[in-house]
């Protein structure tokens, strides 16, 4: 969250947990990163144990303030300077586009994602990722200053969309939908026998807006009873997690990959909270 002083706003981590007993060389770090706010995890590649992770939210007001953003983040987490083993950024933004390889045309995508997003800011950069697996080209936007900003402090990183990730891992024969919760945000995808269906990113400011738009995608799918999996910020015992129960006989929490350990002080908070986090594991 932020908070404020009478000079400018200080950025503060919804939560962190710090951990400098580890050696960067051995680890990699995942970076999700959109204009909504910043996450990290470190991830020990040889003990395969999780060692460190920050979360922040952004106000909306600080939009657009990418680099004070960032000076004050890194000001704080001296450790996202290390020399890490390798760096991932998955780029979390909601205006992307997935298309087939038999349709792809680079010359369009501005227009293609115009077309389903609305106008793009001319300031935005529009980048894409082959996901060979599925036979698709996933486009999106990101704002310029993010871009900038990111590639400045992560030069040799590998970068890709939150979608791209998600699409990937769509294992065969698998009916269910899958959400990732932040803050006033949720990232759906829905799958049918093993075929994506829906992938997008829905706004809510109230736990009746996310069950609206479930009912309301069951309907137009024609599906029922089908599971939902659930990770991000949510708690089994809060407003959401209880209307999720009211339409949906089966809600499970999402689990990181068999054979993932977390540091002692990482124990503490419920797994779930970083399951999505290994998604973003094969993207290259």
């Amino acid at each position: 969250m932020l908070q404020y002083n009478n000079n400018w706003k200080v950025l503060k981590p919804a939560f962190e947990i710090r951990n400098d007993d580890f050696n960067p060389g051995n680890c990699e770090l995942i970076c999700e990163v959109s204009i909504d706010g910043f996450s990290y995890l470190v991830k020990d590649t040889i003990e395969q144990m999780i060692v460190a992770m920050g979360v922040y939210h952004f106000s909306p007001d600080v939009h657009g303030n990418c680099n004070l953003i960032f000076n004050k983040i890194f000001e704080d987490q001296q450790l996202l300077i290390y020399d890490f083993k390798k760096t991932r950024i998955v780029y979390s933004v909601p205006a992307s586009v997935m298309i087939p390889f038999h349709l792809y045309d680079s010359k369009k995508n501005s227009n293609i994602l115009s077309l389903i997003h609305g106008d793009l800011s001319a300031t935005n950069v529009v980048l894409t990722d082959m996901i060979l697996e599925k036979k698709v080209y996933n486009s999106y936007s990101v704002p310029v200053e993010l871009i900038n900003e990111i590639s400045r402090r992560f030069p040799s990183a590998v970068t890709c969309h939150q979608f791209s990730g998600l699409v990937k891992n769509v294992a065969a024969e698998e009916s269910k939908i899958s959400i990732v919760f932040y803050p006033q945000k949720i990232v759906l995808i829905l799958a049918t026998e093993g075929n994506l269906q829906l992938l997008n990113t829905y706004y809510y400011k109230a736990p009746e807006d996310i069950s609206y738009e479930l009912l309301n995608i069951c309907s137009q799918f024609k599906i029922s009873n089908i599971a939902l999996e659930v990770s991000g910020l949510i708690e089994r015992d809060s407003a959401l997690f209880k209307e999720l129960y009211k339409y949906f006989e089966e809600v499970n929490m999402a689990q990181p990959p068999q054979g993932i350990a977390f540091s002692e002080n990482m124990a503490i908070f419920p797994s779930h909270y970083f399951s999505h986090f290994f998604v973003q594991a094969s993207c290259e």
